[in-house]
This record gives structure tokens, sequence and C-alpha cells, in this order.
């Protein structure tokens, strides 16, 4: 029985939240630990007031609050959402107030960042103003997704003069047409009331408040696949049942009552998440892999010892099992970016063609868009994985 479990957790005297899916035999096929939510801007959005723009290094500052002051990218800031302009001028100037998103917060001395592509979430559907397409997870099979453009078409049809996309997540495929269109409408909705009431409102406001990290986790999540979500958090309940309480998979929710016994201890998230932070990760054959999280990029080594490796049909056999056991690695501990793989160097075209092809099989599976790049003649391969949230890593150096 897959269960979906939500819990508070404890770390260096900071409460955090834990989403862990565990399988039958209770290992994880899941995970993320969110942040105190009061330590985080995230997905927050604002009325900002444009205070400087640096040409030299392309950036704006601009002031969310009294006391905040972010970065913009002036890439990110080609076409704002003005809700008072200053200036005459068309392109972005001191004084000028508009809506942004933080998509990065405050990092030791760095301010956070934001952008004016601003994305609102809703279960099925994701809307952007970065990029005005109508869209489809390509996880989800060509007759479905022919149905589901149509039905995009036919409802955003003002969708490139009033400035937004919709992409259908992964998880619309598994209700009604009808209920995604209803989202998708909501959606919509919601966007174009932000919009307006952002007008009638002063600088360094607070227009949208992100909800709960655990929450954009369930509706990104395929709910499906979990027989129960539990929790043992009244708040986590109460928060899961209002936010998403017309969502079938709400009748799979329990609140979890045991006080000898926290879901916390009964899943040992201590021991999981302690494996989570090592640097090595042991394979049943005996051999191991090594990941190594830099700033700018992930390096992981498969290494294999004397006794098992030197022929090609093992070494072959050590690089499967490695790649199914990275591609795991890379979900749970949420690594984003670009990743370098050294497998285990083989003549073979063959078997660098069989691996290629299960990593791809492998990545697939990840809800995260993760995408193969190359493979080089020494076994070198490069994968890159988009960035939804801080991974394990980075939040637990950061306490």
């Amino acid at each position: 029985m897959n269960r979906l479990a939500l819990t508070k957790y404890s770390y260096k005297n900071n409460i955090f939240t834990v989403c862990c899916g565990l399988n039958e035999k209770r290992e994880l096929i899941d995970f993320q630990m969110f942040e105190p939510e009061e330590n985080s801007l995230i997905d927050n959005i604002y009325i900002a007031r444009v205070e400087k723009i640096v040409y030299n290094i392309n950036a704006a500052f601009v002031k969310i609050s009294n006391n905040q002051i972010c970065y913009l990218a002036l890439s990110d800031a080609k076409k704002p959402i003005y809700t008072q302009k200053k200036s005459k001028k068309n392109e972005l100037c001191v004084g000028d107030e508009i809506l942004v998103q933080v998509i990065k917060d405050a990092i030791k001395t760095k301010e956070p960042v934001v952008t004016t592509k601003l994305t609102l979430y809703g279960k099925y559907s994701i809307l952007t103003t970065g990029n005005t397409s109508l869209s489809v997870s390509n996880k989800i099979g060509k007759e479905l997704s022919l149905s589901l453009k149509e039905m995009l078409f036919l409802v955003c049809h003002d969708h490139e003069q009033s400035g937004y996309g919709i992409l259908l997540r992964t998880n619309s495929k598994n209700v009604e047409l009808e209920i995604v269109k209803e989202d998708v409408i909501k959606l919509i909705g919601k966007y174009t009331d932000l919009v307006n009431k952002s007008r009638h409102m002063s600088a360094m406001q607070l227009v949208c408040k992100s909800p709960q990290g655990y929450i954009k986790k369930l509706k990104a999540t395929d709910l499906n696949a979990y027989d129960k979500v539990l929790t043992d958090d009244k708040k986590i309940y109460e928060c899961i049942c209002e936010e998403l309480k017309d969502n079938d998979s709400i009748k799979k929710t329990e609140l979890y009552n045991d006080d000898s016994v926290s879901l916390s201890t009964l899943y040992n998230l201590s021991g999981q998440i302690e494996k989570l932070l090592s640097n090595k990760v042991w394979l049943n054959s005996g051999a191991n892999i090594i990941i190594e999280q830099l700033e700018t990029l992930t390096v992981i080594d498969v290494n294999t010892s004397k006794n098992i490796s030197g022929k090609e049909n093992v070494d072959f056999s050590v690089n499967k099992e490695a790649a199914i056991e990275i591609c795991k690695q890379i979900k749970l501990r949420n690594i984003s970016g670009m990743i370098i793989i050294d497998f285990i160097n083989m003549k073979s075209e063959k078997c660098k063609s069989e691996l290629v092809s299960i990593l791809k099989k492998e990545i697939k599976k990840d809800f995260v868009k993760c995408s193969f790049i190359d493979i080089t003649g020494l076994g070198l391969v490069e994968l890159t994985r988009k960035k939804t949230y801080k991974s394990l890593k980075e939040i637990c150096k950061k306490y």
C-alpha cells in the first residue's frame, strides 16, 4: 500500500514540513522538505516600485516593502504589468510600479530575486505571463493531448491579447475534460481579479500570498498513485481539506492519531534524511555512487570495487543499476540544474545505447522536467533538471 505522509520535522531547532511518499516496503519513492513558511517569500506576488536601474549589469532594483529591496533582471522585465507608469517612455523607468513575483529567497548578502513573469497554479493547470502559448504536458498521450488542446483554444481565445499562457499538468489526464476546463476557467478568473485588484492598490503591498509549499506539492502530485494521504498535524489536515476540497483524492486524506508514535518516528525520517544528505549511496551489487552537489552543477560518479569490475557485461550491469538509482536520488534530493554522471567506461556502442534508453525511461517518471542532453565516448552523461524548489542539501545547509 503506497502512502503519502505529511508531518512536522525538527532539524537544528527549526521546524520543517516534510512530504514523503512510501511504497508498501516503506521505501521512499518521493520526498520533499519545506522551509518554515515565515522564512520564505517564494511565489509571493507584490506591487514593486523601481528604485534603480543599472544597465551595465542589465538589472533593476525594486522595492517590495519598506525594508526589502529585490533584484530584477531586465531580461525578466520585457513586458511587465504596470499598476502605475511614472514615465511616458515605453521601457522600465525609476518610479514605475509593477507586479513582480519572488523566484529566489535572499541568500546571505544577496537580495531576493523577482520576475515580472507571473505564474499562478491551479489543480490541473498553470498560468504564466512569461509565455502566452497554450500547451499540454508531454507526459500525456497524443489522443488526449489533442482533446485538451482543443478545449484550451476554445476557453482561452483571447490569451495572447490578455498576455497569458496555459500549461495543463500531467495530473489532468486522470480527470474528466469538463473538470479540467472548469479549473482553467477558475485560474483565468483568479489572474484577471489579481490584475484588476492590483491597479487599486499602493506600491509595496502583497497582492497574492503563495500557498504553503506542501499544498503546491500535493497539487502537482498524481495522488492516484497513493492509497492514503496521512498527516499527524491538525493544521496541515485542515489546510489540505480546505485547499483540495474539490478534489476527489481528498477522501484518501486521514488525520493520524497516535500519541505514542509520530509519523516522523514511524517512517524513520531522521534516518531517511541522513541517507539523503550523504554523498555516498551503496548499490546491491556492492558498487556505489558518489553525489557531489556544487553551486552550479552536480557531479555523480559510479564506482565499482575491483573484484566485480573489468568485464563488459559486469560493468554494464552495474551501470544499469546505477542509472536507476541515480534517477531516484535526483528526484528524492530534488537536485536541479546541470547534472554530469560519470559511468563506468564501456566499449560496446550497443551497451551505451541501452544505458541511454534506460536513463530516458527513468527520467520520464519524474514529475519535474528532466532532460537527457548527451553521452560522450568516455561515458559521461549530461542531464538537466528544472528547478522548482530548493534541494534538500540547500535547505539543510542554510540552517
